[in-house]
């Protein structure tokens, strides 16, 4: 009797150590399965990143870049008709730079419109020293010529407030007494001062 005692205890004491094996076993296993979806879900993490970065890269590679090369090619035609237009492209190019601080994306820097489309690549190739070089002349052209536009537009202003002060009370004195005059003409003498520039 003694002989099964002890045979049981043996048997428990085994079959509780075989216990805590397996407990430690399922611990590390489930250790390891925490570790492992932690390190799935970076993994998935970073692949939904890549998806998104990818996504950005197609979006200004269908979009962004057809639309930068629109508005390079509009910068080109702006300063190309600056004379013939007498100026009114200015207007173009003005709007141009201030969009480039509004969307950067799709318009370009100042001299940036005349780089070919590959020239180089890294922080000092050809294209970035060029376009810097005609960057700044650009910039300077741009100033120059907005302050003479300006200038102009003061002058001519001021030459019409002359022109209305001398002859009579004012600008708006001269607006109204042709209004008054045309309604004191009625209309039949509007009538007749059309039939007769016809």
């Amino acid at each position: 009797m003694a002989q099964v005692d002890t045979l049981d205890y043996n048997q428990q004491q085994s079959a509780g150590a075989r216990m805590r094996e397996s407990k430690t076993k399922n611990e590390e296993v489930k250790d390891e399965q925490q570790k492992m979806s932690l390190r799935q879900r970076v993994t998935s993490a970073k692949k939904a990143l890549n998806i998104k970065e990818k996504a950005k890269k197609k979006i200004e590679e269908k979009v962004t870049a057809p639309a930068k090369i629109g508005t390079n090619w509009l910068l080109r035609w702006a300063w190309g008709v600056l004379i013939p237009s007498f100026g009114l492209s200015l207007i173009y190019i003005n709007m141009h730079l201030f969009l480039r601080w509004v969307f950067p994306s799709a318009f370009c820097k100042l001299g940036e419109e005349w780089q070919p489309k590959i020239m180089g690549t890294g922080e000092h190739s050809s294209k970035n020293v060029a376009g810097t070089a005609f960057g700044i002349i650009e910039v300077m052209g741009l100033l120059l010529l907005d302050a003479v536009a300006l200038f102009l537009i003061l002058a001519i202003l001021g030459l019409i407030s002359m022109i209305m002060s001398w002859l009579g009370n004012g600008f708006w004195n001269f607006i109204w007494g042709t209004v008054k005059a045309i309604y004191n003409l009625g209309w039949d003498g509007v009538s007749a001062l059309v039939d007769l520039f016809k």
